[in-house]
Formats: structure tokens, C-alpha cells, sequence
């Protein structure tokens, strides 16, 4: 016992010789403190400064902190002219909604492998949705299924004629779909999934919901539609389904259009809870890749919602001018800083997490996928890190700069070493 007392007088006394303390160092330091603090007011400089040196677009970390393990992760995908959307819950559970077009998987398979499944062995979706039967939306499809293990299958109502794989007769009397993308996607499910138990695959209407078994991860992602079986328009097949967590919250819209917005307007005026709910919308992923044909991103829901952030998926220089001038109008109407609003066309993949912690929203965008990688390390998204925490790092290494300056004993070892001769 006395031997260890002796160890903290002893380092006690080294640090008494090696530093020394007063008020005018004290203060000196802390005013140095002062000042380093206030640099974070010019942090973005800084943060320009360390991207260049490690070759990181700044815009992919322009937003929060990292995004960890344990939070809520929702990714939408470049797939070009299409939708596909990969979630990953806070409970570890996983989803993907839509594949994008015949093409996507290209791009689609390398990003789940290399950027999704990053430091998931298992690389299995709980969750498989397909919006609706356009093949911009179910086209690689049947490549996921292929490449991962689903455990749930959920599908529009559209009914896939001359397809040995579909159910013998259209019992729902719905749309009738006759190609062959939407064929090779109702196989898919089939061939995966088991009709006889409701569990396995499900039709995407109101009321489903998929929340968390774990009363420390509650979140709770509701279809709000459709409510019908029967609809002229493929597109208003789309679930417009709702995710909150953690205070946040963000609305899936797929392709949804007239019929499916009079039904959401409808909920907003019969349902005063549900209206609080969708009152402030963090994400609104825009509808129709950001169409304002056919009563798509209408004004009257966006001033319901009031959408923080926007997210809108479509190909560059697409041929149906999407997103329409008429919608980023409707956005501006409705006070959406432009600096909000996400495209895939122009920002590439983009990843919103929401904190376990503290519900905090963290955005990275311009994530770029080596698309002849099969399996990755996930490289793209690491150097994140780096500019996440640079001003921290900065700050604090002058900050023990500062310490070591302004109470270190420099004159220590030139009055023992005097001593000594």
C-alpha cells in the first residue's frame, strides 16, 4: 500500500516540476481556449481545407455527424430513371422499396454489396416492396432476389397476366399488367416466398405496419394507402407509406398519383392525429421522380406536410424533364430551402440517418460506388470520418498545443542540468 502511495507522489511530483500553474497562465489558456472555440464559426473553411488534402467532396458530409451503427438508415439509390430505396432499422432489420429498370442492377447490386451490406454477413432484406408494376420500379427486382435472401415479400395488387407464377385467378379484379419485367418480378417472389403464408408475401395496402420488437429501438413505418384494390392509373398502386422515429419522420411516395393523393388529403382532413403527424415532414420523398403532372407533389398536400427536406429520384437529362419546374416551384411556395432538396441526378446515392442517441438528422450524399464491385469495403463512405470529426481534431490538438505552451516548465531541465555541473 505504501509502495503504491509513494507511485502518486512520485508521478504527482514529476507533474508539479514539468508544469507549472498560476492565474496569468490559467487565464492566457483560456482565452487561447476561447479563440480556438470560435473558429468552429469558420469550420467550413477548415473542413474545405481537410477535403482537399484527403480528395473528399465536401458535399458528402455536409450535414450532422457519422451515421453509426444502431441508427435509423434510409438510402436512396441512384438508379438512374427509377426508384429504389434501401432502409435499415434500428433494431437491425432491413428493407429495400423498388429496384429501379432492367439495368439498375448494375449499379444497384455493387452499392447493397459494397455500401448497404458493408458489415452485414447475413445480407438479407426482412422487407421486399415493389411500389407498383412500371419497370422503372421492378425491373431489377428479380436481381436482388437473386443475390439476396428475402423474407418478406410485398406486392401491388396488379395482376401479372400470362404469368405461370401469379395467382390462378385476379381475385381483386385489379389492373391487369402483361409484360414481362413485372412477370420475371412475380416469379421472384414465388420462387422465394410462399403464397399460403400471409407472413411470406402480403399486398401493399392502409394499415400495414412494420415496427420494432425492441422496446429500446420504437419506430413505426405505417401505410397510410392505398385503400382500394382497383385503380386506372398503375402508378396509384404506390403505398404512400409513413416512417417516425426518434421525433423525425419521412414520407415514401413511390410513383403515387391523383387518386392516391385525394386519399391522403382525405386522411389529413378526417383524422386529426394522423394530420398533427404528417403536419412537419422531415424527408418527403418526392413522388413521380418529382412530376407535377396528374395531381403528383400537389400544393395543397405540400403545405399539409411542410417538408423539411426533399428528396427527389431521377436520371440525368431525363427525357420527361423530371424533376418538372412546376413542383421545385410548388417547393419554394411552400418555404423548402433549396440547399434541401436532394436529387439523385445531381447528388448521386444519399444516406439520411436519424440518431439512436439523440434523433439527430445526419445526411451524406454524393456516395460513389465502384460499379464492377460485386463486394466492397465501403471505402466511399470512410472518408466521411475524416471530415466529420477534422474541426474536432483540430481543435484539439491546439488545444493541447495551447496547454503544453502555456504551463509547461521549460526551464525544469536547464536549472537541473545546471545543477548537475
Amino acid at each position: 500500500m505504501s509502495s503504491k502511495k509513494n507511485n502518486i507522489k512520485k508521478i504527482k511530483s514529476k507533474m508539479e516540476k514539468n508544469f507549472t500553474f498560476s492565474w496569468v497562465r490559467l487565464i492566457i489558456f483560456v482565452i487561447l481556449a476561447i479563440a480556438i472555440g470560435c473558429t468552429y464559426l469558420v469550420k467550413e473553411p477548415i473542413e474545405n481545407f481537410v477535403a482537399d488534402i484527403f480528395d473528399i467532396n465536401i458535399e458528402t458530409t455536409e450535414h450532422g455527424s457519422v451515421i453509426t451503427t444502431g441508427d435509423l438508415e434510409v438510402h436512396f439509390i441512384d438508379v438512374g430513371q427509377g426508384d429504389s430505396i434501401a432502409i435499415r432499422f434500428p433494431d437491425d432489420k432491413t428493407m429495400i422499396i423498388d429496384a429501379g429498370d432492367w439495368s439498375a442492377y448494375n449499379t444497384l447490386i455493387p452499392y447493397l454489396n459494397e455500401i448497404f451490406f458493408e458489415n452485414d454477413e447475413e445480407k438479407e432484406f426482412d422487407y421486399a416492396l415493389v411500389t407498383h408494376s412500371d419497370k422503372d420500379h421492378c425491373g431489377s427486382m428479380d436481381e436482388v432476389y437473386e443475390e439476396f435472401q428475402i423474407n418478406c415479400s410485398i406486392r401491388p395488387y396488379e395482376y401479372a397476366l400470362n404469368c405461370d407464377y401469379e395467382e390462378p385467378e385476379n381475385t381483386y379484379n385489379a389492373t391487369e399488367k402483361n409484360t414481362a419485367t413485372y412477370r420475371a418480378y412475380i416469379e421472384a417472389v414465388d420462387l422465394e416466398n410462399d403464397y399460403s403464408d400471409n407472413r411470406d408475401i402480403m399486398y401493399a395496402h392502409a394499415g400495414i405496419k412494420i415496427e420494432s420488437d425492441d422496446a429500446s429501438t420504437q419506430y413505426l413505418m405505417e401505410f397510410l394507402t392505398p385503400n382500394s384494390t382497383q385503380y386506372a392509373d398503375s402508378n396509384d398502386y404506390s403505398p404512400i407509406i409513413l416512417l417516425e422515429y426518434q421525433g423525425k419522420s419521412i414520407l415514401f411516395t413511390g410513383d403515387a398519383s391523383e387518386a392516391q393523393f385525394e386519399e391522403l388529403q382525405n386522411l389529413i382532413e378526417t383524422n386529426s392525429s394522423l394530420a398533427n403527424r404528417l403536419s412537419r415532414i422531415t424527408v418527403y420523398k418526392a413522388a413521380h421522380h418529382g412530376s407535377a403532372l396528374e395531381g403528383c407533389n400537389n400544393i395543397t398536400v405540400l403545405r399539409e406536410l411542410n417538408p423539411e427536406y426533399v428528396v427527389i429520384s431521377c436520371g440525368l437529362d431525363n427525357s420527361y424533364g423530371h424533376p418538372h419546374q412546376e413542383f421545385l416551384d410548388n417547393l419554394a411556395s411552400v418555404n423548402v430551402n433549396p440547399e434541401n432538396i436532394y436529387r439523385t441526378d445531381l447528388n448521386e446515392n444519399i444516406i439520411f440517418g436519424i440518431s439512436t442517441d439523440d434523433g439527430s438528422l445526419n445526411i451524406l450524399s454524393d456516395i460513389a460506388v465502384d460499379p464492377n464491385a460485386s463486394t466492397g469495403s465501403g471505402n466511399t463512405v470512410d472518408p466521411a470520418v475524416i471530415l466529420y470529426y477534422s474541426w474536432w481534431i483540430l481543435a484539439g490538438i491546439l488545444l493541447v498545443i495551447c496547454f503544453i505552451l502555456c504551463f509547461y516548465n521549460y526551464g525544469y531541465k536547464k536549472r537541473n542540468k545546471a545543477k548537475d555541473n
